[in-house]
């Protein structure tokens, strides 16, 4: 690890005494310290905030609706590791840097955060996971073939909206062109090749 100060965490637990647990194992580390623990994500201000680490339990994100973890605390370069009390999809931890679970000894917690760490500092992966639900419908019918106005048309949103979430798509995704996208698609089973039939 290649800084000099503390990395800084804030927790986000809903249960007292799990987080009260946590924070007292990573106080004990010389390379973190927990600035804040709150029990809702909702209260997460991006703009007042200095941490480098999130630490949270997935049981406050509402998967349902495909949520993109990345996306929600709107901050660059920022770890997030996941603090798990039971099992969870594949597809759902790996929006995460790193996985700490509540049965982890405090040295296995530790070195858990030194490698989320460092595979935060790693090239960003693109996958399919990063996309929200509806940038999943929009990449959906723009591999079907619909205009702008058909996909604006069919979700009930303006042009302009379309337009903001394939540019949202194709920065994600690191394709720019709607054949490059229907591969994609493709690939990732969105979209069948009997839907071209």
């Amino acid at each position: 690890m290649e800084k000099s100060n503390k990395y800084k965490i804030l927790l986000i637990e809903p249960s007292e005494i799990v987080s009260a647990g946590i924070s007292a194992i990573i106080s004990r580390s010389p390379e973190f310290t927990i600035v804040q623990t709150l029990s809702n994500p909702g209260y997460f201000n991006a703009q007042n905030s200095d941490i480098d680490i999130i630490i949270i339990n997935p049981v406050v994100i509402d998967y349902n609706e495909r949520f993109d973890i990345r996306s929600y605390f709107g901050k660059e370069n920022l770890t997030i590791v996941a603090l798990t009390q039971a099992s969870y999809e594949e597809s759902v931890l790996r929006q995460y840097n790193g996985c700490i679970g509540i049965y982890d000894s405090a040295q296995r917690i530790v070195q858990k955060l030194k490698s989320a760490v460092e595979d935060a500092t790693q090239a960003p992966k693109n996958d399919i996971n990063e996309l929200s639900t509806r940038e999943r419908d929009i990449l959906t019918a723009v591999a079907k073939g619909k205009t702008n106005k058909e996909i604006a048309d069919e979700f009930n949103i303006s042009i302009y909206t379309v337009i903001s979430h394939r540019r949202n798509i194709s920065q994600k995704l690191g394709i720019n062109s709607i054949s490059g996208l229907t591969v994609y698609a493709i690939m990732n089973k969105l979209v069948d090749m009997s839907d071209f039939n």
